[in-house]
C-alpha cells in the first residue's frame, strides 16, 4: 500500500512486482520469469489483470451454467413421454367407462334376480319352520311316550321288588320273634357300669402284680451283688467308715511331717556333700602351692603345711560321719513314709468298698418295705371282689360282657322287628300308589300315541321341502356370487378409472413443471451462448490489444538495455507476444539455458530494468524511483562492469541501492557503506 503496488494485501500472498521489478535476491538474478508467472506479473504490473480475471470468472460462470443446464434438461426431458402417457390414459378411460356401464347394468339384473329368489326362499323357509316345529313336537311326543314306557316298566319292576321284599321281611319277622330276652333285671347301662368297675379292679391288680414282679427282680439283683453282706448293719458300716476316715487323716498328718523331715534331711545331705567337695578342693590347692601359704601366699614350713592339710582331712572325716548319720536317717524316714502311704491306700480301699455297699443295702431295705406294702394291697383288692359263684364260676368282667352282648342282641332284634313292620306298611302303601300311577301313565301314553300319528300325517303333507329349499339356496348363492363378482369387477374398474384420472392429473402437473424448467433452460442457454460467443472473446481481444501496445514499448526498451549490457554483436534479443525473451545468433534462436552465466545475468537484468523503467513511466507505483540490485554483475566481464555506469545513468532513478563485492563499482556511486559481521553482530561503516 505504501509503494502503491498492485499486490494482494494478504500476509501470505506472493509479491511478484516488488520481487521482480524492484528487488531481486542474488540467487534469483540470473532467472527469467517462466511463461505463466511472466504474464501474471506483466498484467499485475500494468494493472490489466482485470481482463484475465474477468475471463476466468466468465469461464467459471459458463461451467456453472452448463451444470445447471444439465440439471434443467434432465427435469424437462420427459415431456413427450408424459404427453404419450396422458393420451394412453385418456383412451383407457373411454374403455373403462364403457365397461363400467355394462357392469352396472349386469349388476342391477343380478340384484333383481336375487330379490325374487329371496322372496321365494323366505316363503319356503316359513313352511320349513312349521315343519321343524312339527318335527320337534314329534320328537317331544316320542320322548314322552318313551319316558312313560320306561316309568311303567320301572313301576312294574318296583312292584316285583316290593313283593319280594314283603315276603322276605315276613320270613325275617318269624325268625326274630323266636329270640328270647336274657334273664336279668339290670339294664344295659347298668351292665356296662359293672363291666367298667370290674375292669378297673382287674387293671389295678395287673398293674400292682407287675410292680411286684419288678421289685422282686430288683431285690434278687441286689442280693446277687452284695452276697453275704446283704444282712450287714448299715449303722455299723457307717461307724467303721467314719473311724477309717479319722485314722486316715491322722496318718496323712504324720506322712506330711515325715515328708517335711525328708526334705530337711536331704538339704543337710546336700550341704555336707558341698562342704566335703570344698575341703577336698582346698587340699588339692595346698598340693599345688607347695610350701606357700594358701591365704597370704607367703613361704611356710613343711610341718606347718602338713598341719594345715591334716586339719582339713579331719574336718572331712567329721563331716563324712555326720553325712552318714543324715543318710541313715533319710532312708529310715523314707521307709516310714512308704509304710504310711500303703496304710492310707488300704483305708481308701475299705472306705470305697463301704461306700459302694451302703447304697445297695439302703435300696434293698426300701424295696423290701415296698414289696410288703404291695402284697398287702393285693390282699385288700382280692378281699373286695364278690364271691365268683354269683357269676357262674366266671370272671366278673367276662360274665357281664356276655350278658351285655346278649342284651344288645335282643334290643337289636326288637329294633329290626320294628323296622320290618314299618317297611312292610311302607311297601304296601307304595304298591297301592304305583298301581294308581301306572294306570294314569297308560292313559297318558295312549293319548300321546294318537297325537304322534296326527303329527306324522301333517309332516308327510310337506313332501321334499328340504331338497327344494336347498336347491333355492344354491340358486340364490350363485346369484349372490355373481353380484359379488360383478361388484368386485365394477369396483376394480372404478378404482382403475380413478387411478388413470389421477395419473392424467399428475402428468399434466408434471408437464407444466417441466415446461417451466424448459423455459428456464432456454434463458440460461442464452446466457451461456452470450458469455462464450461474445463476452469472453471480447475480453480476450481487448486484453490482447492492450498487451500488444505494452509489448511494443517493452520490446524497444528491452532491446536498448540488452544492447548496453551484452558485448556480443552476433547475438540479438527481443520480446515475443508472450513477453518471453528470445535470443537470436546468426539467424537461429538459441536456448537461454545454453548461454554463459554473464549472458544470463545480462538478459535477466535487462528484463528487470525494462519492467522497472516502464512501470515508472506507465503507473503510479514507481514514483519513488526505487531500485535494489543484489550482485547484479555476477559473471560480468570487465567491459560489462564498465557499462554499469552507463546503465545507472540511463536509469535516471533517484534512489538505487547496489549490493556488490566489486571494488570498481564504488567509483560509480555517491555513497558507499561496508557491512561486516563480527562475533555474531553486523556492523555498518560509511566509507566516504
Amino acid at each position: 500500500q505504501i509503494l502503491k503496488f498492485n499486490e494482494p494485501a494478504e500476509p501470505t500472498a506472493v509479491s511478484r512486482i516488488f520481487r521482480y521489478a524492484i528487488f531481486t535476491p542474488q540467487e534469483a538474478m540470473k532467472e527469467v520469469l517462466d511463461s505463466k508467472n511472466r504474464l501474471v506479473t506483466i498484467r499485475r504490473a500494468f494493472g490489466i489483470e482485470d481482463y484475465s480475471i474477468a475471463e476466468a470468472n466468465a469461464r467459471e460462470i459458463v461451467n456453472e451454467i452448463r451444470l445447471s443446464m444439465a440439471v434443467l434438461q434432465q427435469k424437462f426431458s420427459n415431456i413427450s413421454e408424459l404427453e404419450f402417457q396422458i393420451n394412453e390414459s385418456e383412451k383407457l378411460i373411454v374403455l373403462i367407462n364403457s365397461d363400467i356401464a355394462k357392469l352396472q347394468e349386469k349388476k342391477r339384473e343380478f340384484e333383481r334376480m336375487e330379490n325374487a329368489k329371496s322372496v321365494e326362499l323366505k316363503e319356503l323357509q316359513t313352511k320349513n319352520n312349521e315343519k321343524t316345529k312339527l318335527e320337534s313336537k314329534k320328537e317331544n311326543i316320542k320322548e314322552r311316550i318313551e319316558s312313560l314306557s320306561l316309568r311303567i316298566a320301572k313301576i312294574e319292576r318296583e312292584f316285583a321288588e316290593y313283593e319280594t321284599e314283603l315276603t322276605q321281611n315276613t320270613e325275617k319277622l318269624s325268625q326274630l320273634l323266636e329270640i328270647q330276652k336274657p334273664d336279668t333285671a339290670k339294664s344295659l347301662p347298668e351292665i356296662i357300669s359293672e363291666i367298667k368297675k370290674y375292669q378297673t379292679i382287674n387293671n389295678d391288680l395287673i398293674k400292682i402284680k407287675s410292680e411286684k414282679e419288678s421289685l422282686w427282680h430288683d431285690i434278687s439283683k441286689i442280693k446277687e451283688t452284695l452276697g453275704n453282706k446283704i444282712d450287714s448293719d448299715k449303722e455299723s458300716l457307717e461307724n467303721v467308715s467314719r473311724d477309717l476316715e479319722i485314722e486316715k487323716k491322722s496318718l496323712k498328718r504324720f506322712y506330711e511331717e515325715i515328708e517335711e523331715k525328708l526334705e530337711k534331711v536331704n538339704g543337710q545331705k546336700i550341704q555336707k556333700q558341698t562342704m566335703i567337695q570344698s575341703l577336698e578342693k582346698d587340699i588339692a590347692e595346698f598340693s599345688n602351692l607347695g610350701n606357700a601359704c594358701p591365704t597370704c601366699k607367703q613361704e611356710i614350713t613343711a610341718s606347718h603345711h602338713h598341719d594345715l592339710v591334716d586339719t582339713k582331712r579331719r574336718e572331712i572325716e567329721k563331716i563324712s560321719l555326720e553325712l552318714k548319720s543324715i543318710t541313715e536317717s533319710f532312708f529310715e524316714s523314707k521307709s516310714k513314709s512308704k509304710e504310711i502311704q500303703s496304710k492310707i491306700d488300704s483305708y481308701d480301699a475299705e472306705i470305697l468298698q463301704i461306700q459302694k455297699i451302703l447304697p445297695g443295702i439302703e435300696e434293698y431295705a426300701v424295696k423290701s418295705s415296698k414289696l410288703v406294702q404291695i402284697e398287702a394291697k393285693i390282699q385288700e383288692i382280692m378281699a373286695g371282689v364278690e364271691n365268683l359263684k354269683e357269676f357262674g364260676g366266671k370272671n366278673p368282667v367276662e360274665y357281664f360282657s356276655e350278658l351285655k352282648d346278649s342284651l344288645m342282641k335282643y334290643e337289636s332284634v326288637m329294633d329290626k322287628i320294628k323296622q320290618i313292620v314299618e317297611t312292610k306298611q311302607r311297601v304296601e302303601k307304595s304298591i297301592q300308589k304305583n298301581q294308581i300311577e301306572a294306570e294314569q301313565m297308560e292313559s297318558e301314553k295312549s293319548q300321546n300315541e294318537s297325537e304322534l300319528e296326527q303329527v306324522i300325517l301333517d309332516l308327510e303333507s310337506f313332501g321334499d321341502l328340504d331338497e327344494i329349499i336347498s336347491k333355492k339356496e344354491s340358486e340364490l348363492n350363485g346369484i349372490r356370487r355373481d353380484v359379488t363378482n360383478t361388484s368386485s369387477i365394477l369396483a376394480a374398474s372404478q378404482e382403475k378409472l380413478l387411478n388413470e384420472q389421477e395419473k392424467i392429473k399428475q402428468n399434466k402437473t408434471r408437464i407444466v413443471e417441466s415446461k417451466k424448467y424448459e423455459k428456464k433452460f432456454s434463458l440460461v442457454s442464452q446466457y451461456k451462448d452470450w458469455l462464450e460467443s461474445f463476452f469472453i472473446s471480447a475480453v480476450i481481444q481487448i486484453e490482447k490489444q492492450v498487451l500488444l501496445s505494452i509489448l511494443q514499448n517493452f520490446n524497444e526498451t528491452y532491446r536498448r538495455w540488452y544492447s548496453i549490457l551484452v558485448e556480443d554483436q552476433s547475438k540479438e534479443s527481443r520480446i515475443d507476444e508472450n513477453f518471453t525473451p528470445i535470443v537470436n545468433q546468426d539467424g537461429y534462436e538459441q536456448e537461454i539455458g545454453y548461454l554463459s552465466g554473464g549472458e544470463k545475468t545480462s538478459i535477466a537484468l535487462a528484463y528487470r530494468l525494462t519492467l522497472n523503467s516502464l512501470m515508472r513511466k506507465e503507473t503510479d507505483s514507481m514514483k519513488s524511483n526505487l531500485l535494489i540490485l543484489d550482485e547484479p554483475t555476477d559473471g560480468f566481464s570487465k567491459n560489462q562492469l564498465g557499462k554499469i555506469r552507463e546503465v545507472l545513468d540511463e536509469l535516471k532513478s533517484e534512489q538505487i541501492i547496489l549490493v556488490s563485492h566489486e571494488k570498481e563499482l564504488e567509483t560509480y556511486v555517491d555513497n558507499v557503506f561496508q557491512i561486516s559481521k563480527q562475533d555474531g553482530v553486523s556492523k555498518i561503516v560509511r566509507m566516504n
